[in-house]
């Protein structure tokens, strides 16, 4: 088979197994996330973070934003990586609304519209990470058939 060939032939669906070992990181941050949003505001030393609230919410959701755009690379391999990527930064912010709704909910918590727009700024960058990192990855040799 040619070579010209083989980049036009799509990349084989990604198997039940893939796709929990793909979504697994990011649902156990998610996990993590919902967690620590169910208890009393903690006494973090917020000072050590640039914004300090917020910038402890932008870091928290990028790296959310990476696990869940490398799950979704990994997901959807045969979609177009712009599509992918805003796919994942629109999961990353419905998981912070849901998470400021949840803490709407828990006594000595509050549910506020600039931790959402920090979460969503998190998110972005944390996607836009894991973009750049797919493009700076050194890729194997291809192989050349006789």
């Amino acid at each position: 088979m040619s070579t010209a060939a083989q980049a036009r032939r799509p990349a084989p669906r990604p198997s039940a197994r893939d796709l929990v070992l793909a979504w697994l990181p990011a649902a156990l941050y998610m996990a993590s996330i919902w967690m620590v949003s169910s208890f009393d505001t903690p006494s973090l030393p917020t000072s050590l973070f640039p914004l300090r609230d917020k910038g402890v919410h932008a870091l928290e959701y990028g790296v959310l934003g990476f696990l869940v755009a490398h799950a979704c690379l990994r997901s959807f391999p045969h979609h177009a990586r712009p599509r992918v990527a805003l796919f994942a930064i629109l999961c990353g912010v419905l998981w912070g609304v849901l998470d400021e709704i949840h803490q709407a909910f828990v006594p000595g918590r509050s549910a506020d519209v600039l931790d959402l727009v920090a979460d969503s700024v998190g998110v972005t960058l944390g996607t836009l990470a894991r973009a750049i990192a797919r493009v700076l990855r050194p890729r194997p040799p291809e192989a050349t058939s006789p």
